[in-house]
Protein backbone atom coordinates (compact mmCIF):
# COMPACT_ATOMS: atom_id res chain seq x y z
CA UNK A 1 0.00 0.00 0.00
CA UNK A 2 1.24 3.19 -1.00
CA UNK A 3 0.40 7.10 -0.86
CA UNK A 4 0.71 10.58 -1.45
CA UNK A 5 0.40 14.17 -0.37
CA UNK A 6 -2.08 16.00 -2.36
CA UNK A 7 -3.00 18.49 0.46
CA UNK A 8 -0.75 21.25 1.67
CA UNK A 9 0.67 19.79 4.63
CA UNK A 10 0.16 16.61 6.54
CA UNK A 11 1.34 16.24 10.60
CA UNK A 12 2.89 13.15 10.56
CA UNK A 13 3.00 11.80 14.41
CA UNK A 14 4.58 9.60 16.93
CA UNK A 15 1.34 7.78 17.50
CA UNK A 16 -2.15 7.08 16.04
CA UNK A 17 -3.96 9.86 18.54
CA UNK A 18 -4.42 13.31 17.44
CA UNK A 19 -2.78 14.28 20.52
CA UNK A 20 0.78 12.88 19.90
CA UNK A 21 3.75 14.54 19.28
CA UNK A 22 4.53 16.03 16.07
CA UNK A 23 7.27 14.72 14.75
CA UNK A 24 7.43 16.28 11.36
CA UNK A 25 5.78 17.53 8.42
CA UNK A 26 5.16 16.27 5.31
CA UNK A 27 5.18 18.34 2.75
CA UNK A 28 2.77 18.72 -0.80
CA UNK A 29 3.92 15.75 -3.22
CA UNK A 30 5.87 13.84 -1.04
CA UNK A 31 4.83 10.09 -1.33
CA UNK A 32 5.65 7.06 1.30
CA UNK A 33 4.50 3.22 1.77
CA UNK A 34 2.15 2.72 4.18
CA UNK A 35 3.26 -0.13 6.85
CA UNK A 36 0.37 -0.47 8.54
CA UNK A 37 -3.43 0.89 9.33
CA UNK A 38 -5.42 1.24 13.12
CA UNK A 39 -8.95 2.16 11.88
CA UNK A 40 -8.66 5.85 10.72
CA UNK A 41 -4.93 5.54 10.82
CA UNK A 42 -1.87 4.35 8.94
CA UNK A 43 1.87 3.80 10.25
CA UNK A 44 3.55 5.07 7.21
CA UNK A 45 7.50 5.01 5.92
CA UNK A 46 8.42 8.92 4.25
CA UNK A 47 10.63 7.80 1.26
CA UNK A 48 12.09 11.94 0.91
CA UNK A 49 13.18 12.41 4.89
CA UNK A 50 12.95 8.44 5.85
CA UNK A 51 10.48 9.27 8.43
CA UNK A 52 8.37 6.83 9.92
CA UNK A 53 5.29 7.93 11.83
CA UNK A 54 1.35 7.93 11.95
CA UNK A 55 -1.18 10.11 9.70
CA UNK A 56 -4.65 10.79 9.26
CA UNK A 57 -5.57 7.97 6.61
CA UNK A 58 -8.06 10.85 4.89
CA UNK A 59 -5.22 13.22 4.59
CA UNK A 60 -3.66 10.52 2.12
CA UNK A 61 -4.06 9.87 -1.40
CA UNK A 62 -3.72 6.07 -2.44
CA UNK A 63 -1.32 5.56 -5.07
CA UNK A 64 -0.66 1.62 -6.71
CA UNK A 65 3.24 0.15 -6.54
CA UNK A 66 4.14 1.40 -10.58
CA UNK A 67 3.45 5.24 -9.91
CA UNK A 68 5.51 4.78 -6.32
CA UNK A 69 8.19 3.39 -8.50
CA UNK A 70 8.21 6.10 -11.10
CA UNK A 71 7.79 8.74 -8.27
CA UNK A 72 11.09 7.36 -7.03
CA UNK A 73 12.62 7.13 -10.28
CA UNK A 74 11.99 11.00 -10.96
CA UNK A 75 14.06 13.89 -11.13
CA UNK A 76 12.55 16.71 -8.21
CA UNK A 77 11.22 19.94 -8.89
CA UNK A 78 10.68 21.58 -6.07
CA UNK A 79 8.70 24.83 -5.09
CA UNK A 80 11.55 27.68 -4.14
CA UNK A 81 9.24 30.61 -1.94
CA UNK A 82 7.75 30.14 1.55
CA UNK A 83 4.29 29.60 0.58
CA UNK A 84 3.47 29.35 -3.58
CA UNK A 85 -0.20 28.90 -5.14
CA UNK A 86 -1.04 26.43 -7.94
CA UNK A 87 -4.14 26.49 -9.92
CA UNK A 88 -6.26 23.74 -10.23
CA UNK A 89 -8.89 23.02 -12.76
CA UNK A 90 -11.90 24.52 -11.71
CA UNK A 91 -9.81 27.96 -10.83
CA UNK A 92 -9.69 27.06 -7.08
CA UNK A 93 -5.69 27.43 -5.50
CA UNK A 94 -3.73 24.71 -3.81
CA UNK A 95 -1.25 26.52 -1.06
CA UNK A 96 1.70 24.61 -1.37
CA UNK A 97 4.87 25.43 1.30
CA UNK A 98 7.93 25.77 0.47
CA UNK A 99 10.08 22.74 -0.28
CA UNK A 100 6.69 20.55 -1.14
CA UNK A 101 7.55 18.53 -4.73
CA UNK A 102 5.97 18.80 -8.12
CA UNK A 103 5.45 15.15 -9.70
CA UNK A 104 6.16 15.25 -13.73
CA UNK A 105 6.71 19.08 -13.67
CA UNK A 106 6.24 19.64 -17.36
CA UNK A 107 8.23 23.21 -17.61
CA UNK A 108 6.97 24.06 -20.99
CA UNK A 109 2.81 23.51 -20.01
CA UNK A 110 3.92 24.91 -16.86
CA UNK A 111 1.98 22.60 -14.74
CA UNK A 112 1.63 18.97 -13.37
CA UNK A 113 -0.44 16.36 -13.35
CA UNK A 114 -0.82 13.28 -10.85
CA UNK A 115 -3.70 11.02 -9.69
CA UNK A 116 -6.07 12.66 -12.48
CA UNK A 117 -5.24 16.40 -11.09
CA UNK A 118 -3.52 18.81 -12.82
CA UNK A 119 -1.98 21.80 -11.71
CA UNK A 120 -0.88 24.94 -12.99
CA UNK A 121 2.17 26.24 -11.35
CA UNK A 122 4.54 28.97 -12.57
CA UNK A 123 8.50 27.69 -12.94
CA UNK A 124 9.75 30.68 -11.60
CA UNK A 125 8.34 29.22 -8.30
CA UNK A 126 10.78 26.72 -8.62
CA UNK A 127 14.35 25.17 -8.00
CA UNK A 128 14.56 25.15 -11.89
CA UNK A 129 15.62 29.06 -11.14
CA UNK A 130 17.70 28.08 -7.88
CA UNK A 131 20.94 27.46 -7.48
CA UNK A 132 22.58 26.04 -4.10
CA UNK A 133 24.82 29.54 -3.97
CA UNK A 134 21.12 30.82 -2.68
CA UNK A 135 20.73 28.56 0.60
CA UNK A 136 21.11 31.92 2.38
CA UNK A 137 18.92 33.71 0.41
CA UNK A 138 16.49 30.96 0.80
CA UNK A 139 16.76 30.24 4.75
CA UNK A 140 16.36 34.19 4.83
CA UNK A 141 12.65 34.23 3.48
CA UNK A 142 11.78 32.48 6.81
CA UNK A 143 13.19 35.27 9.12
CA UNK A 144 10.57 35.82 12.05
CA UNK A 145 8.54 32.43 11.21
CA UNK A 146 7.16 31.24 15.17
CA UNK A 147 9.00 28.15 16.56
CA UNK A 148 6.78 24.76 15.72
CA UNK A 149 8.23 21.52 17.61
CA UNK A 150 7.97 19.75 14.17
CA UNK A 151 7.28 22.45 11.39
CA UNK A 152 8.56 22.55 7.96
CA UNK A 153 6.50 25.43 7.04
CA UNK A 154 6.24 29.42 7.33
CA UNK A 155 3.82 29.08 9.72
CA UNK A 156 5.72 27.24 12.01
CA UNK A 157 9.50 25.67 11.83
CA UNK A 158 12.02 23.90 13.99
CA UNK A 159 15.58 23.99 13.66
CA UNK A 160 16.06 21.42 11.45
CA UNK A 161 13.24 21.68 9.47
CA UNK A 162 14.78 25.28 8.48
CA UNK A 163 17.86 23.63 7.59
CA UNK A 164 16.28 21.51 5.58
CA UNK A 165 13.46 22.79 3.52
CA UNK A 166 16.07 25.44 2.81
CA UNK A 167 18.26 22.97 1.22
CA UNK A 168 15.56 21.24 -0.36
CA UNK A 169 14.57 24.75 -2.41
CA UNK A 170 17.88 25.15 -3.57
CA UNK A 171 17.33 20.68 -4.99
CA UNK A 172 19.73 19.46 -1.97
CA UNK A 173 18.07 16.82 0.04
CA UNK A 174 18.81 16.83 3.34
CA UNK A 175 17.85 14.61 5.96
CA UNK A 176 14.91 15.65 8.67
CA UNK A 177 16.87 15.94 11.96
CA UNK A 178 19.93 17.94 13.66
CA UNK A 179 21.69 14.56 14.54
CA UNK A 180 21.14 13.15 11.06
CA UNK A 181 21.85 16.55 9.46
CA UNK A 182 25.57 16.21 10.61
CA UNK A 183 26.38 13.61 8.79
CA UNK A 184 26.44 15.45 5.36
CA UNK A 185 29.00 17.46 3.99
CA UNK A 186 32.57 18.92 5.15
CA UNK A 187 33.68 19.79 8.17
CA UNK A 188 35.09 23.16 8.47
CA UNK A 189 38.10 23.83 11.70
CA UNK A 190 37.22 26.95 12.63
CA UNK A 191 34.04 29.70 12.77
CA UNK A 192 36.79 32.14 11.63
CA UNK A 193 37.31 30.21 8.79
CA UNK A 194 33.00 29.82 7.94
CA UNK A 195 31.03 30.86 4.94
CA UNK A 196 27.86 32.06 4.34
CA UNK A 197 25.81 29.14 4.66
CA UNK A 198 28.31 26.85 6.40
CA UNK A 199 25.78 24.94 9.02
CA UNK A 200 26.31 24.59 12.69
CA UNK A 201 25.88 22.18 15.08
CA UNK A 202 25.01 22.49 18.47
CA UNK A 203 24.84 19.90 21.68
CA UNK A 204 24.07 19.09 25.15
CA UNK A 205 26.75 18.11 27.91
CA UNK A 206 26.30 14.62 26.89
CA UNK A 207 27.12 15.55 23.42
CA UNK A 208 23.73 14.80 22.07
CA UNK A 209 23.46 17.14 19.15
CA UNK A 210 20.13 19.27 19.74
CA UNK A 211 20.87 22.33 17.48
CA UNK A 212 20.99 23.84 14.23
CA UNK A 213 21.32 26.93 12.36
CA UNK A 214 22.87 28.43 9.24
CA UNK A 215 26.03 30.69 9.28
CA UNK A 216 25.81 34.19 7.67
CA UNK A 217 29.14 35.05 8.43
CA UNK A 218 31.62 34.17 11.29
CA UNK A 219 30.20 35.95 13.92
CA UNK A 220 25.98 35.82 12.80
CA UNK A 221 23.81 32.77 12.49
CA UNK A 222 20.09 32.44 11.58
CA UNK A 223 18.33 29.83 13.84
CA UNK A 224 14.78 28.76 15.18
CA UNK A 225 14.26 28.96 18.81
CA UNK A 226 11.46 30.61 19.99
CA UNK A 227 10.92 32.43 16.32
CA UNK A 228 13.76 32.16 13.15
CA UNK A 229 15.95 35.12 13.91
CA UNK A 230 19.60 36.17 13.68
CA UNK A 231 21.76 35.85 16.61
CA UNK A 232 25.20 36.57 18.25
CA UNK A 233 27.83 33.32 17.92
CA UNK A 234 31.29 33.07 19.04
CA UNK A 235 33.62 29.91 19.01
CA UNK A 236 31.99 29.01 22.60
CA UNK A 237 27.99 29.14 20.88
CA UNK A 238 24.78 31.21 20.37
CA UNK A 239 24.03 33.97 22.68
CA UNK A 240 20.55 35.00 23.36
CA UNK A 241 19.53 38.20 21.87
CA UNK A 242 17.40 38.91 24.34
CA UNK A 243 19.32 37.99 27.70
CA UNK A 244 23.14 38.17 26.54
CA UNK A 245 23.03 34.59 27.90
CA UNK A 246 24.74 31.57 26.11
CA UNK A 247 21.90 28.76 24.83
CA UNK A 248 23.37 26.66 22.55
CA UNK A 249 27.16 24.80 22.85
CA UNK A 250 29.10 25.27 20.07
CA UNK A 251 29.76 21.66 18.65
CA UNK A 252 30.98 21.26 14.68
CA UNK A 253 30.36 23.46 11.48
CA UNK A 254 29.60 22.07 8.06
CA UNK A 255 29.74 22.91 4.87
CA UNK A 256 27.26 21.06 3.20
CA UNK A 257 25.89 22.76 -0.18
Amino acid sequence: MFGINLNGLIPLRSAADEASEQLTQILFGEYFSVEEVIERWVRIHNVRDNETGWIDRKMMTSIDEQLFDQLNRQEHVVVSKPLSYATLQDGTKQPLPGGSLLPFYDKDKQQFSICDRVFGFSSEDTNLNTSSSEFVEKALTYLHAPYLWGGKNIMGIDCSGLVQVAALMCGKQLTRNARQQIEFGEQVSFLAEAQPGDVAFFDHDDGYISHVGILLNDHQILHASGEVHIAPIDNQGIKSVFTGKYTHSLRVIKRIL
